[in-house]
């Protein structure tokens, strides 16, 4: 019953995150798939690169919450059954990877960065916003909103395993995340040590001269 509970909050989290805000989006606004544009992302990034910074933030925040939504959801629907942690957990990895292998897309979407954020404010919103603030500023800091987003996938499986208020299955999410987003990252890392990575000033100049 336990393990079903879990599969399922890990399938209703999946079943959020594809849907891909940055796709629909650009489909209204301009018609085309952001997929297929710029960095070729399907993320808020990407959105603010081709789109313009409104078009960005509308997508981050609807990407937050696609994934602490479910994480609450569940908490709802199996009250009392799995530690509460670990229901949120399982639904925000669903959400996530929902959002980089929508089913509907070719399983090809964006990096889960606003979705991981999401569960992590369901989980703690002190945890949540802390994240939020030092993902901005290290943004800031490097130019590179990869830069911090590979900070935030690593520095979050860390601070679970050294810490002795998370179970093993919140640690395995984290674990499995990590994986993921470095995977879906690797062409980033690539591109900032051949210095072809677009940084976020360029962006900005990018979209004031339209």
């Amino acid at each position: 019953m336990i393990m079903l509970q879990g599969l399922t909050s890990l399938l209703i989290g999946y079943i959020f995150g594809c849907f891909q805000t940055s796709y629909f989006i650009s489909k209204l606004v301009s018609k085309k798939d952001i997929r297929e544009m710029g960095s070729g992302n399907a993320g808020a990034s990407n959105v603010t690169s081709e789109l313009g910074w409104k078009y960005g933030l509308f997508t981050g925040v609807a990407d937050i919450l696609k994934a602490y939504i479910p994480s609450q959801m569940v908490l709802y629907i199996f009250p009392l059954e799995l530690q509460q942690d670990n229901l949120i957990a399982l639904a925000g990895t669903g959400a996530v990877l929902g959002h980089i292998y929508p089913f509907f897309l070719d399983f090809r979407g964006g990096k889960g960065v606003a979705c991981y954020i999401g569960m992590l404010l369901s989980i703690d919103w002190q945890i949540g916003f802390i994240c939020i603030v030092g993902l901005i500023l290290i943004t800031i800091i490097t130019d590179y909103v990869s830069i911090g987003s590979i900070a935030l996938y690593t520095i979050i499986p860390i601070l679970v395993y050294t810490s002795s208020d998370y179970s093993m299955i919140v640690i395995r999410c984290a674990a499995v995340l990590f994986i993921v987003g470095m995977i879906k990252h690797w062409i980033n890392i690539q591109r900032i040590m051949n210095g072809t990575e677009t940084g976020l000033r360029s962006v900005f100049k990018k979209n004031r001269t339209k």
